[in-house]
Order: structure tokens, then sequence, then C-alpha cells
């Protein structure tokens, strides 16, 4: 069932997490560690949210996950630390705190399919400025934050017409997010890496924190714990609270990593 979720404060959330003597904190990457950017290569953490999340990940009690549409050899680039899980393609892809990966989703005719998608969006998208088409081997992504509204809507328009049929053969879905349409396999989500996690971490308190359409599917898949939205603007959504902006949940991390708080 989805609602508003009610705004709350770091302070108010770190105090509620303090009471769990385990917690499992699983985060998306981009609207939620770092702010959305105009491109994805721009949006990268600075020293500050690295040290933080490094000394969270290493604290006693705490798991520390980032469940992220991007591909896992970015997040790996990206998040360089000691303890962390991370999920990449939507949670397709998994590295295990001690660098193990595997997927848990495997299909052997998927990476052909992505790159005949992958065609098509390029045929569509032409010479035009402001797009971005990303092949992430187990989704496709065409970005347009950059484009021309109107231009947009009409490349779009035309993208989803011809994948239609592609897509329905080879269960595939079309998933909508911020200035981004993308393109990925039926059963995969961030909701399979919360299941994945939330299993093998029983005992502890799950928390998932994420912005966008594709996290929902990870708030619906806590079975309890905390959900929590940041977005500045109130709408419906699965997550049980809301906090504003990527900040205020670096003010949250802060918060959990400071010594003693546990």
């Amino acid at each position: 069932m989805r609602k508003e979720p009610p705004m709350t404060t770091p302070e108010k959330l770190a105090a509620w997490m303090a009471a769990a003597s385990r917690l499992l904190l699983m985060l998306d990457y981009d609207g939620t560690l770092v702010p959305i950017a105009p491109t994805p290569d721009l949006a990268r953490p600075n020293p500050e949210l690295l040290a933080t999340l490094q000394k969270l990940t290493l604290s006693p009690g705490r798991v520390v996950a980032v469940i992220s549409g991007r591909k896992l050899a970015e997040l790996q680039k990206l998040l360089p630390l000691t303890g962390l899980y991370l999920a990449g393609s939507h949670g397709a892809e998994i590295q295990e705190t001690g660098g193990k990966t595997y997927r848990l989703f495997e299909n052997r005719k998927l990476e052909e399919n992505i790159s005949s998608l992958e065609r098509v969006a390029r045929e569509c998208v032409a010479n035009s400025r402001g797009f971005l088409v990303e092949n992430k081997g187990i989704s496709l992504a065409l970005h347009y934050r950059l484009a021309d509204p109107d231009l947009a809507r009409e490349v779009l328009d035309s993208f989803i017409e011809r994948v239609v049929p592609i897509m329905g053969k080879n269960r595939l879905e079309i998933l909508p997010g911020k200035k981004v349409l993308e393109i990925r396999p039926r059963g995969v989500s961030k909701g399979r890496a919360v299941q994945y996690l939330c299993g093998k971490y029983g005992g502890a308190l799950p928390v998932y924190i994420g912005d966008d359409r594709t996290d929902e599917d990870a708030f619906m898949a806590l079975k309890r714990g905390y959900g929590i939205l940041v977005s500045p603007q109130s709408r419906a959504s699965a997550a049980t609270i809301r906090l504003s902006s990527p900040r205020e949940v670096y003010t949250l991390l802060l918060l959990l990593a400071k010594e003693g708080y546990f």
C-alpha cells in the first residue's frame, strides 16, 4: 500500500536506529548518497562521504550496502571501501564484503537483447543533443536530462514504439526514472537484493534509503524496519518515512558513525 510518508529528521532516525543491537543499512546511490548530476559520471562521492561510510562499515553491529542501478564495476570504482556490500544493475550483481562477486540473475541471451535495444536507442537519438545511451549489460538506460523536453518526448515515444516487440518476446520491462528510461529483465529489482541481505542478516534492523521509482521495489521488499524516501516533495510511496535530500542522508550517516552513538 502506498501513501505519502511523513517527513522526519536525521536526528530522530538516528535515535530510532540506535535502539537496535544490529543494523542493516541499505542505500541507493544516485539521488540518495550523492545528489543527481547532469550526467552520471559527474555524480561522485566526496572524501568526507567516503570516510563516513568506511567508518560505518568497520563499526561492530552495522552492515552497510549500496544497491544501485549502476553497473557493479562502476560502484567498485566509486566506492572502493573495505567491508561494504555492493549490489549493481538493480541488484542483479552482488559484491560481498570480502570481495567475492556473483550474479543473482542469469540469462544467456540477455546481453544480445540489450545490445539490440542499444542499437535502436542510438538510431532514435541519432545526432540529437542532450541524450546519453548507457548499455549496462544487464539493462539499458536512455538518459535525457540535458535534452530539449519536446525533443525528448518525441525520441522516447519513437524508442518505446520500436522496442515493445523486442521486450515482449524476451521478458523485459520499461522502468521510468528521473529523466531516464531504463529497460531491464522482469524479476530483476532492488527488492531482490534487499530480500537477499535481509535473509543473510535476519537479526538486524533493516533500513533502506532511496529516492526513485526503482527504490519502490526495495521499500516493498521490507517486512519490517524502515523504508526512507529521499524527496523534497511529498508523494505516494511504499516508504514509511521521508528525508528531504541527500544532505540529510549524509547528516544521518554522520550521526550513526559518531563515536559512542550506539
